[in-house]
């Protein structure tokens, strides 16, 4: 797999214009995938990058961002990210014109970049969100019964998640937010993650949020798991079923954490899938 060093790539679909937005990089450890067979796990011994992309989708009207990055919350853990600096002051005229935010799952390298000393940082913008997704995160008792383990990560994306309540609308499945712009419930990685499914006469592309997240195994090898799915089995099913169509159809698509922000499409390849760039 090539590792790339783009900030930002766009990709143009009729009347949207798509931009991939670089926040950075992440390091996660090798165990986090846990069945692998070892020459797979020789590619990402003993750590493996992940890219950390988020999006801008642009409409006649709209400015749609898709994520936002982790903001100063992982820096301690993760240096390389925050990149996109969403919190600096000099970005508040480009903050104010955001008319849109998709959170794809709330997970903090995705929804840190939201808010910053209990504020809002898009004050104008309506945040879409599965129910399922926000009903999950925010249970008190989610963090109540969690082990000591798990209660800092809770604790953060709840602290995360308040002052974006007032600006919400819940969707209960698959929606269609106009403009060409839809969200597909995508389960697995979180109960209630989603990716965006765009369209433009006839092209089409898909933001595939964390649906993948290690580039270098699992496109040859779709049905490898990783640490932080909440729930293996159907984060496999779902990705298989994303990756058959994009392969099938000839689809442009991005995910977070490719090592790259260029757009790509996928051919079959054995019984996996092979990358190539647009």
């Amino acid at each position: 797999m090539r590792d790339f060093n783009e900030t930002s790539s766009t990709l143009t679909l009729g009347d949207l214009t798509i931009t991939s937005l670089s926040d950075g990089e992440l390091l996660i450890p090798a165990d986090y995938f846990s069945n692998t067979q070892p020459h797979e796990s020789e590619k990402v011994t003993p750590s493996t990058r992940f890219g950390a992309n988020s999006w801008l989708i642009e409409t006649k009207n709209r400015k749609i961002l898709v994520d936002a990055g982790s903001g100063n919350c992982l820096k301690e853990r993760f240096p390389d990210t925050g990149r996109l600096n969403w919190q600096d002051p000099g970005l508040e005229l480009k903050r104010s014109s955001i008319t849109d935010v998709v959170i794809t799952h709330m997970h903090a390298d995705h929804i840190g970049g939201l808010s910053a000393n209990g504020t809002s940082l898009f004050a104008n913008a309506e945040i879409h969100i599965q129910a399922q997704e926000w009903a999950f995160w925010t249970d008190p008792k989610l963090l109540a019964s969690a082990d000591n383990g798990q209660k800092p990560m809770i604790g953060l994306i709840q602290t995360l998640a308040e002052p974006l309540k007032k600006q919400l609308t819940q969707h209960p499945g698959d929606v269609d937010l106009g403009s060409g712009i839809g969200l597909l419930l995508a389960q697995g990685h979180t109960p209630g993650h989603q990716v965006v499914h765009l369209t433009s006469g006839h092209e089409e592309c898909f933001l595939l949020a964390d649906a993948m997240v290690s580039d270098k195994l699992q496109f040859s090898n779709p049905d490898i798991t990783y640490a932080l799915d909440s729930d293996p089995a159907d984060a496999v099913r779902t990705r298989r079923a994303l990756f058959d169509r994009i392969a099938s159809e000839r689809i442009a698509f991005s995910a977070t954490h490719m090592n790259t922000t260029a757009f790509a499409m996928l051919t079959r390849q054995e019984n996996g899938y092979a990358f190539e760039p647009c």
